[in-house]
């Protein structure tokens, strides 16, 4: 599931964009924003399809020249939550809520109980057995 980081320039030519946005959880192959306006990245442009594992962003220019930038993202804001019959601990970036939720594993989905939320490099020393279940999803379960 994408996360949402801002995303900016400094300063960019006159003869550059728009711009196409690549991650390098997939090596730079598929554009996750397209024709993002120069004017925005100068402004700080808020994506909200980030690929979740990318830590580095390459902007690149679709005009002549195709220049590009590569640049770090932000250390993401993640949700961390708690297999409820088991003690491992599992994260989703981007997750808005912070109640109980569920997998998609039918027909017997698992239930994950939230325990904590903040920054993934803060997360990561706090639980250091957090792994990325990109399944979970926003249903509320009981955990028994």
């Amino acid at each position: 599931m994408p996360f949402s980081a801002t995303i900016s320039l400094n300063f960019a030519g006159a003869n550059t964009g728009p711009f196409d946005l690549f991650s390098d959880a997939d090596a730079y192959a598929v554009a996750f924003e397209s024709a993002v306006p120069k004017a925005s990245l100068l402004a700080g442009y808020l994506s909200n399809a980030v690929p979740d594992l990318t830590t580095i962003c390459r902007v690149k220019s679709t005009g002549a020249c195709g220049n590009f930038v590569d640049m770090p993202i932000d250390d993401p804001y993640i949700f961390v939550y708690q297999r409820c019959d088991t003690l491992d601990y599992y994260y989703k970036i981007g997750l808005i809520t912070t109640g109980n939720v569920q997998d998609d594993n039918a027909p017997t989905p698992n239930c994950y109980q939230y325990v904590a939320q903040g920054l993934q490099s803060a997360m990561t020393i706090a639980y250091p057995s957090l792994t990325i279940n990109n399944t979970l999803i926003a249903f509320p379960c009981i955990c028994n």
